[in-house]
């Protein structure tokens, strides 16, 4: 019977205490980095018919060394926090999240990544109520019930197949108040990356998101170069709002 993480966090994970009409905070501060314009051309499509789903993953480090680390730090403190690597593709971000104290469910739909996973996991010791790692399919989350604190998306938003799908169950698997934090490419030309094809306006996903029960939506595109991070949650009702 496959573990639930869910039964691994060990302190309660709070959000906001008050609802607010549906918005978007577009944060303008910066943490480090900042918005390239320069480019180079794309990594080209694969061939043999329509390019494949890209997660971020893997090409980080190359571009930008600190990019995981300046996410971590958008993150928030993590110690002892369930996080879930949605796609967790080469495990760049999975052991980031595990050096920041985070317990970590690894999820990705290619069964080389899972081995690939699953052979660092045992190559350096790591025991299972610190990483478990989950193969899933597409359009599939892979989350049981409130099995996370929060979850983390490296995947293109255009590639998630049916979104008002998969986000309802990314909202069932996500604890109160239901955060995650999204990186994507922003829609211009860039070393390396997916195709501008699969590339969306943050505007346009934030619209989105929220159509699918997400008031809390927040974008920072600073941060990280030739990417966004997008984070949203659920704030719980209060009784006004009732």
């Amino acid at each position: 019977m496959e573990n639930n993480l869910a039964q691994l966090s060990q302190q309660p994970y709070f959000g906001p205490k008050n609802r607010t009409h549906m918005r978007i905070l577009l944060s303008l501060f910066l943490t480090t980095g900042f918005l390239y314009t320069a480019c180079t051309q794309n990594e080209p499509a694969r061939t043999g018919g329509a390019p494949a789903p890209e997660s971020t993953t893997g090409q980080m480090d190359a571009v930008d060394p600190k990019a995981g680390d300046s996410l971590l730090k958008v993150m928030g403190p993590l110690e002892g926090k369930v996080v879930a690597d949605m796609f967790a593709g080469d495990g760049y971000y999975t052991w980031k999240l595990l050096g920041a104290g985070a317990r970590v469910l690894a999820i990705d739909d290619d069964p080389a990544h899972i081995a690939a996973l699953e052979a660092r996991k045992k190559s350096e010791g790591i025991e299972d109520d610190r990483l478990l790692i989950r193969e899933t399919t597409p359009g599939v989350t892979g989350l049981m019930p409130n099995e996370v604190d929060l979850a983390l998306i490296t995947r293109e938003y255009s590639t998630l197949g049916d979104r008002a799908a998969w986000f309802a169950q990314l909202l069932a698997g996500v604890k109160d108040p239901h955060t995650f934090y999204m990186v994507n490419y922003l829609p211009q030309q860039s070393p390396g990356g997916p195709p501008l094809s699969q590339r969306m306006n943050y505007e346009r996903v934030a619209d989105e998101l929220m159509e699918f029960g997400y008031d809390d939506v927040g974008i920072m595109y600073k941060t990280i170069p030739y990417r966004y991070i997008l984070f949203g949650s659920v704030p719980p009702l209060t009784p006004e709002d009732e």
